[in-house]
């Protein structure tokens, strides 16, 4: 495998260029990245390894120019393959990159596998011309990797899981072969809960390499560990840590930089609990649990929120007299609302409803499965009425979907209501012979959210804003425009802009004109949505047409 380093000082640029090609097919390994020519020299003269060089043109402290300059010092112990970004039009730094020995450039307008792969299949040439490294030697050395890499986590899993009392001599066996955190100070478990409306089978690696890119730059001690679906533990050390509250901020800096990167680059919502801090890895697996029980803490609270231990100041046991009054509360307003259900007057329920609501969150403090139960109890206690007046429960459900696997799948209280409510409106209307169609094709939420959309596609439009305004959370309306509509809400707004464009190129109105006009600013960016919507460039689809 050729050794590849990115300079570039974009970090999404760097993180895209992980996953936008296979770089395993063309016998390429990225072993390390730099935000300037500054840090990209020092890591050459250290490494000493690198074949092959991406390196941007515009750059702080030392520009590309500069560092391809510098890599003709005699003292260079390798002089790697390098390669040009660039996001200028300006050739002329590209001409002077191939005057100081760059074998070929990519527009980074122009980023995707069908560019880049031309580009480094010549580099790869050149590295075999070259005498480069022997594939055969490097990739046995790879495999040899990854088998200590699958040791490795196999062992951070059990670690997780273990019994300190019961495993005690298995864990000194396991701890004579390990190495890494197993015995730092100041150690946290942090664990971060992948909203579920995303594929993290198709996107683990590239949500893998965010944390872990972070992490790195900011030169932080640490282990990722993959649980569930969705589910990574950090174990991070602070072992120079000044005091907990000096590790508490850094904790704080890096959650929230992960966090607005995932959001930037696959639109994830998170959640975050953060554990206490403890010294060695027999703790690892209680300030997983701690981690893991805070992180939950965001079905009531929302999405997108850190959970300290402060926020765990009290947890019933299920023996006060409270969480007795609790329980039988929510069990006696479930029974008045499928009451409430049989009369007439939709108003009744409605207000048996909404006391409902107001009660489950008297159970923030309980695991979100204890309060899922509760909706699972008042399916089945529905599902006895509607079967008395010779329905289905399956014929009121509001998707196409189980609702009780619906229920067991809602990452938010909200969330829960809101379907709920809407399953509740359905079986009402079956109940007393109206027509479901009464109920609406559409929930208020999203038939708002849709004739917003509508109106205003034109104008600059975010599913933040539109969640506000429509009295929803951002990661319900996500999930429920796509059941509801058909299709998420980036897909429907970006239908509604290109009919409207192939409009607007059929009266001949300029592209830029068309682009700033349907609400894209930038016209490279509308001819690429433009193409990948219709199969045809703006100026195709225009001669297309039969017009110039």
């Amino acid at each position: 495998m050729y050794k590849m380093m990115i300079v570039d000082d974009e970090p999404l640029v760097r993180l895209a260029l992980h996953h936008l090609i296979d770089w395993q097919a063309l016998h390429i390994e990225i072993v390390c990245e730099a935000g300037d020519g500054v840090e990209g020299l020092a890591l050459l003269k250290a490494r000493g390894d690198i074949d092959l060089l991406l390196v941007d043109i515009q750059m702080p402290r030392m520009n590309g120019i500069e560092l391809l300059k510098a890599l003709n010092d005699p003292a260079m112990l390798k002089r790697p393959v390098p390669i040009i970004l660039s996001a200028y039009s300006d050739y002329s730094y590209v001409r002077e990159a191939f005057l100081l020995g760059a074998l070929d450039y990519i527009v980074k307008v122009d980023m995707d596998e069908e560019h880049i792969v031309p580009v480094i299949t010549k580099a790869v040439e050149e590295l075999v011309r070259l005498g480069g490294v022997s594939k055969i030697e490097s990739i046995g050395h790879e495999d040899k990797q990854l088998v200590r890499q699958s040791d490795k986590d196999a062992l951070l899993q059990k670690l997780l899981d273990f019994d300190p009392k019961e495993d005690a001599e298995s864990i000194e066996q396991w701890m004579l072969s390990a190495s890494g955190l197993l015995n730092e100070s100041n150690e946290v478990a942090i664990v971060i809960q992948i909203a579920r409306g995303i594929d993290t089978t198709k996107l683990h690696g590239f949500i893998h390499q965010t944390i872990q890119t972070v992490l790195h730059e900011m030169s932080i001690l640490h282990e990722i560990v993959r649980r569930e679906t969705g589910e990574y533990v950090l174990l991070c050390a602070f072992p120079h840590g000044r005091s907990e509250s000096a590790i508490r901020s850094q904790i704080h800096s890096l959650l929230t930089m992960i966090q607005t990167r995932l959001l930037q680059y696959v639109n994830a919502s998170i959640s975050v609990g953060i554990s206490d801090l403890a010294n060695g890895c027999r703790q690892w697996p209680r300030l997983y649990q701690q981690a893991k029980q805070l992180a939950a803490k965001s079905y009531f609270a929302g999405l997108g929120k850190l959970f300290y231990r402060e926020s765990a100041t009290y947890v019933s046991d299920g023996t006060d007299k409270g969480d007795h009054e609790l329980w039988d509360d929510l069990r006696t307003g479930r029974l008045t609302l499928l009451q409430a259900l049989k009369q007439p007057d939709g108003s009744q329920w409605v207000r048996e409803y909404e006391h409902l609501e107001k009660r489950m969150y008297d159970a923030r403090q309980e695991l979100p499965d204890r309060v899922r139960a509760v909706f699972v109890d008042m399916l089945w206690e529905l599902g006895a009425v509607l079967y008395a007046k010779g329905i289905r429960l399956e014929e009121v459900q509001p998707t196409s979907h189980n609702p009780f696997d619906e229920i067991k799948q809602m990452e938010t209280l909200e969330e829960t209501q809101q379907y709920v409510r809407q399953l509740l409106q359905r079986a009402h209307s079956a109940i007393h012979g109206n027509s479901l169609m009464n109920a609406g094709r559409y929930s208020p939420s999203i038939a708002s959210a849709k004739k917003f959309l509508d109106l205003h596609y034109r104008e600059e439009i975010n599913q933040s804003l539109i969640s506000e305004m429509v009295g929803v959370s951002e990661s319900y309306l996500s999930k429920q425009f796509v059941k509801e509509v058909g299709c998420n809400f980036i897909h429907y707004l970006t239908k509604l802009r290109i009919e409207e464009a192939k409009q607007l190129l059929e009266k001949g109105i300029k592209i830029s004109g068309i682009s700033e006009q349907i609400g894209y600013l930038n016209p490279e960016h509308f001819s690429r949505i433009f193409k990948k919507m219709t199969g045809f460039s703006p100026k195709a689809y225009r001669e297309s047409l039969g017009r110039e």
